[in-house]
């Protein structure tokens, strides 16, 4: 099957798919991937801060060099199940009690997987290996609308275990 490229209704995309989190344990080792129930929104954010350096050899400062020097891969979600477990990572809360103490656990990470199930567009694997979670917003409790609560995440370098791809990977899976 060939790629398809530019222009092509077919990559016109309406966004579905599962979301699915490892949070990692205390000493950094991983429990295994959980679906975290139906995420209405996921968005990537790349983050590119250059250096600019000018001349001042004329009356006229001309810019005559531009180096990138921060680069950072971010994100947010939204969900709309009030599992325990989400909750549990939403308040920062330990993990293996039935009530949440918030507050308890310093940080969330873990590794996020995306797999698009769209049934319009190309659908795409996505891969971060190592995820720090915080909440994002209020934890709305009385609503008239479907409640939500969301998380940003940031993508740390992951080159010990991940090489040639330290923040993970975004997989095309199949054409549309």
């Amino acid at each position: 099957m060939t790629e398809k490229t530019s222009h092509d209704t077919q990559l016109y995309t309406l966004g579905k798919g599962i979301l699915k989190f490892d949070r990692w344990d205390d000493n950094g080792l991983p429990t295994g991937l959980r679906d975290i129930g139906n995420c209405s929104a996921l968005n990537l954010t790349m983050v590119v801060e250059a250096l600019k350096h000018y001349s001042e050899r004329q009356g006229i400062q001309l810019k005559d060099l531009e180096v990138d020097r921060i680069a950072e891969f971010n994100g947010d979600f939204d969900l709309d199940e009030f599992d325990r477990q989400n909750l549990r990572m939403y308040l920062r809360g330990k993990t293996g009690t039935w009530a949440i103490a918030p507050l308890t656990s310093k940080s969330i990470i873990g590794q996020l997987d995306f797999v698009a199930t769209n049934d319009q567009g190309p659908n795409y694997h996505l891969q971060a290996w190592k995820v720090k979670l915080t909440p994002k917003g209020n934890l709305g409790l009385i609503s008239d609308d479907w409640g939500k609560y969301g998380f940003n995440f940031a993508v740390e370098d992951d080159t010990a275990n991940h090489p040639t791809s330290p923040y993970g990977l975004l997989t095309l899976m199949h054409q549309s």
